[in-house]
């Protein structure tokens, strides 16, 4: 009986048995954040500085924000978003094309404001406010352009581009 145990023993040293099999386990949990989309539309006004009249001295013109563009953001309540722009190149180019002259470049410097007058800078972060399952925040942009003493005529254009982004 002795070495039959013995050879019990031995085969239960050898021979891993299942019962003897360890089992773990965790959990982690599971999340997801689904946001209203993000845009930005403008929505009345305008950039146009109108007909200046060159009379040699240098000049500044400038539009109001409050006179110039509005743009509407819209998206999640009360989340925060960054707004980005540059300041812009205008030229005369198109115009010298068809009528002949010199090209010239005007710079447009943005100057941006909430509803409640908050200067916006570009990389501001500014919280879109609450109106119930949407959030808003309006912008309105006017700004500056400097004008040469010789600056040459003509219809002078360019792009403004104004982004946002959770």
């Amino acid at each position: 009986m002795k070495k039959f145990s013995f050879v019990i023993l031995v085969l239960y040293l050898i021979i891993p048995l299942r019962i003897f099999s360890q089992v773990t386990s965790t959990s982690a949990r599971g999340i997801a954040n689904l946001i209203v989309p993000l845009s930005i539309k403008p929505v009345s006004g305008d950039l146009d500085f109108g007909e200046i009249i060159l009379t040699g001295t240098p000049a500044t013109e400038s539009i109001l924000p409050k006179d110039g563009k509005l743009f509407e953001i819209t998206g999640h309540p009360n989340r925060f978003v960054t707004i980005t722009f540059d300041k812009v190149k205008l030229d005369n180019s198109q115009w010298v094309a068809v009528y002949g002259g010199n090209t010239g470049t005007l710079i447009f410097y943005p100057d941006i404001e909430t509803d409640n007058g908050t200067k916006i800078h570009s990389g501001d972060s500014k919280r879109l406010i609450s109106y119930g399952l949407l959030g808003k925040l309006n912008l309105w942009v006017g700004g500056s352009i400097n004008i040469a003493a010789n600056q040459p005529q003509g219809d002078y254009r360019g792009l403004f581009v104004i982004s946002v982004s959770y």
